[in-house]
């Protein structure tokens, strides 16, 4: 696994919340970074990735159908990770983190892995006890 900076740029260009993640290679990392810039898509910020000094190419001039894609292919695969970088960038104190599609994706990230590690038994669901 190879270690990548993202970072969010503001309007103003200004690099923000610096956030080291792990992947397999370039295009896991940029299916990261475009998720989480998804996750948080009501707020308006580019995302830069980087590995050392080499900055990674295709984190621009994406479509808002491109994130949902990387976001929902993420989340296939990688969930606990994309929860883990949520909740960070949620604890940012950044203005990015008041971002009220990041708690909404977050809160159904939460759901899904906590049903996933705890599973309602097929007998049980539905009923009250």
């Amino acid at each position: 696994m190879a270690r990548y900076r993202m970072y969010f740029v503001d309007r103003m260009g200004k690099f923000r919340w610096p956030y080291d993640l792990y992947a397999g290679d370039d295009g896991d990392a940029l299916a990261m970074a475009h998720a989480l810039q998804y996750a948080c898509s009501d707020v308006p910020v580019g995302v830069e990735l980087w590995q050392g000094a080499r900055r990674i190419p295709g984190t621009s001039n994406r479509t808002p159908g491109a994130f949902r894609a990387s976001w929902d292919a993420v989340c296939a695969q990688k969930r606990e990770a994309l929860l883990r970088m949520t909740e960070a960038l949620r604890n940012s104190g950044t203005a990015v983190a008041k971002s009220r599609r990041l708690m909404e994706r977050m809160d159904a990230l939460r759901s899904e892995v906590e049903l996933k590690r705890n599973p309602i038994p097929a007998g049980n669901a539905g009923h009250p006890h």
